[in-house]
């Protein structure tokens, strides 16, 4: 079974390419693009080199589903995963530090600046801006205005997608990834990945909600329309699944520890920040004994 995850960014897609990775282990072999490209870079077959023998391929950068396509091929599994528009723009805003690319000393001026229409509306590194989410499915920024647009390109993506799971529904879009994959439960297992501290996130407000909602129009549009159809697979099977994966999860945070810090400064590998997995002793032995060789797969 071939797996096709179109990571986007600040999205728990981290998290979601770390399940993938562990799956790995147990169905075949693990192919992340981004390790072999140009960041950020639109994917080209051309440059794709040969990974014909992969299950599960991460695209890490611009989708295009017809050069996907040709690849790996239609009887794979496509999946992506969503999130909140607002609350995903306010996190890659402190998260890429855009105050210097917007020309802003803090997100209320961002907010200032676009309430009066005085920003600049383009990309950092051709990449990182307006309605992320469409943009990194392969959205054009020209179109971001035209509801015929993007009525058409959420009907594409629902095509092309066997499942878009929602970030706000995480443990659930877990249990529906799993069941599209035919896996188990204790496959599923992880360790939340990439996370801000608390006094690091704006609080917005809700004049703040609707002006930006307002701005990042496709990407509200896009994330409505598949969080009404992910809400409708909600079966009550799904909702105990996703307490159980929480009850497993908070078994493993007994004796694995996540560890993030972002550093202060303007040098980009201290924006970036790093990411620490502690393992440490648990007195579950039973729950130890029977995923030892699992949880292991997640610290190393």
């Amino acid at each position: 079974m071939k797996i096709v995850f179109a990571k986007s960014f600040k999205v728990s897609g981290t998290t979601v390419a770390d399940i993938l990775l562990k799956l790995s282990y147990f169905y075949g072999s693990y192919y992340d693009w981004k390790s072999k490209s140009i960041a950020f870079k639109d994917f080209e077959t051309s440059i794709s080199g040969n990974i014909s023998n992969f299950d599960i391929f991460v695209e890490d950068e611009r989708w295009n589903f017809a050069n996907i396509k040709k690849l790996i091929g239609e009887d794979s599994n496509y999946v992506t995963i969503l999130r909140n528009p607002v609350d995903q723009f306010e996190s890659m805003f402190h998260f890429m530090d855009l105050r210097e690319h917007y020309n802003v000393s803090s997100f209320e001026m961002f907010l200032n600046k676009l309430e009066n229409n005085t920003i600049k509306d383009n990309r950092l590194l051709n990449f990182f801006g307006r309605n992320q989410l469409s943009f990194t499915l392969g959205f054009e920024p020209e179109l971001f205005e035209n509801d015929t647009a993007i009525d058409k390109f959420i009907n594409e993506i629902d095509n092309q997608f066997n499942l878009v799971m929602i970030s706000d529904y995480f443990d659930e879009s877990i249990i529906l990834l799993k069941n599209l994959l035919r896996s188990h439960i204790g496959q599923m297992l992880y360790v939340p990945k990439l996370r801000r501290r608390t006094r690091k996130k704006h609080k917005i407000s809700e004049k703040e909600t609707v002006l930006l909602q307002k701005w990042l129009k496709a990407d509200v549009k896009l994330y409505n329309t598949f969080r009404r159809k992910l809400e409708r697979s909600l079966t009550n099977r799904v909702r105990q699944e996703a307490k159980t994966l929480q009850k497993l999860n908070s078994n493993l945070q007994d004796f694995c520890k996540a560890a993030e810090f972002f550093p202060p400064g303007k040098d980009s590998s201290q924006r970036f920040g790093t990411y620490e997995l502690h393992l440490i002793r648990s007195h579950r032995s039973q729950f130890l004994h029977l995923d030892k060789k699992y949880t292991l797969r997640i610290v190393l």
